[in-house]
């Protein structure tokens, strides 16, 4: 039994603290620590850009998570919504549709490109609708004052507060959820085979148009000519 004084039990109990400290810091998530996204200027652009870091994770892991939060949050259905995808060079990019808690609704091209365990992303194009404009048509962020007119400085505030919230849930499922994704050449051409796991076909094909469960199988429907039947979250069979 090894006796320590009372010095040394204080620096103990202070070490004790400070582990503590850092884990609790650590396991907090970007949306509970609130990390803003700020617009800049690219090119006579507006633009928010920026690259995440994801300790641990291998680089198909943090692609993979972003195409399926992606799927999840910004297509309909199948894969609208996302208008290029590279999974060899990890990387793709999405038409988001944003709707903030002030009224307004924003569009946004965002690009995401994985490299040496970071997430790269890249938003431009944006636009907005907004109550308090008169006209009701897409306004470019380019053809904004904010330095003279107080409602466009208010309205890109607002996009700042919406596309921060949005890019701190995707990176928290991006740090927190574990896919089952392994069959990457399969995913490449969108091929459907024996075997492939729910992951794996919403990152391939995307939402299905129609989800019917049996007893024992699950049928996810694409179209009039693509089907896929899954058992135990594995594909069992499929129609195409």
């Amino acid at each position: 039994m090894h006796y320590y004084g009372p010095n040394m039990r204080k620096i103990l109990l202070a070490i004790i603290l400070i582990i503590g400290i850092s884990a609790q810091g650590l396991s907090n998530t970007y949306s509970e620590i609130g990390t803003q996204y700020e617009l800049s200027i690219d090119n006579n652009q507006y633009i928010v850009t920026g690259f995440i870091p994801f300790s641990g994770k291998t680089d198909q892991t943090i692609f993979a998570n972003a195409m399926l939060w992606t799927v999840e949050n910004v297509c309909p259905q199948l894969r609208d919504g996302i208008t290029n995808v590279n999974v060899p060079k990890l990387k793709f990019s999405c038409e988001m549709i944003l709707e903030s808690t002030q009224g307004n609704t924003f569009y946004c091209n965002a690009s995401f490109n994985i490299v040496n365990g970071r997430l790269i992303y890249y938003i431009s194009d944006i636009k907005a609708v907004t109550k308090s404009f008169v006209s009701k048509n897409l306004t470019p962020f380019e053809k904004l004052n904010p330095e003279k007119k107080q409602n466009h400085k208010l309205l890109m505030s607002d996009f700042t507060k919406t596309i921060s919230s949005t890019l701190n849930n995707m990176f928290d499922f991006i740090m927190t959820n574990k896919p089952n994704v392994s069959h990457w050449d399969e995913i490449a051409i969108s091929k459907p085979i024996v075997g492939m796991t729910e992951d794996e076909c919403l990152i391939a094909f995307g939402k299905p148009k129609t989800i019917f469960e049996s007893a024992d199988e699950v049928q996810w429907s694409y179209s009039t000519s693509f089907f896929i039947f899954l058992k135990n979250g594995k594909v069992s069979s499929f129609l195409k």
